[in-house]
């Protein structure tokens, strides 16, 4: 798997079209489903097969409640926060990947933009995510209130 995702940032890297932040961008990714409350998977309808289908890209620069939460809270609040996702995905016209990006153990780190809106913008304000920083992506997801506007 870690081999595929290297062949993919290689591919990325060679694209003379892709942009020049990280190892490039990637406009209209297909969206196939949310992971969890910070990964989804996409097809990427440029790419062969092997690399380009079913592809976890995760969210750059937040921190999210865990569907496997240390406590009740975190845990309803990650359903819901999927559950939002989902739905916004599912609306989306153009998912493009931005400021893509090597995380660890290779993972596809990128911004993930929904018709070139930003979605951490959306998950920040539903409550669903913090902005956060590589140095910093622990939040204590139990003593935060529930948001349940926007269900």
């Amino acid at each position: 798997m870690h081999v595929f995702m290297g062949l993919f940032l290689v591919l990325v890297l060679a694209n003379p079209a892709m942009g020049q932040s990280g190892f490039g961008e990637y406009g209209g990714a297909t969206f196939i489903s949310v992971k969890d409350t910070k990964t989804i998977l996409v097809d990427l309808p440029e790419y062969p097969a092997l690399i380009g289908e079913k592809i976890a890209v995760r969210i750059n620069g937040i921190a999210t409640p865990s569907l496997k939460g240390k406590c009740k809270k975190e845990t309803q609040l990650a359903v819901q926060a999927k559950k939002f996702m989902t739905k916004a995905f599912q609306d989306a016209e153009i998912v493009d990947l931005t400021n893509i990006n090597r995380g660890i153990y290779f993972q596809i780190v990128a911004d993930v933009l929904i018709n070139d809106e930003n979605i951490v913008i959306r998950l920040v304000e539903k409550g669903f995510a913090v902005k956060s920083s590589k140095k910093k992506m622990a939040h204590n997801w139990c003593k935060k209130a529930l948001n349940t506007k926007g269900k």
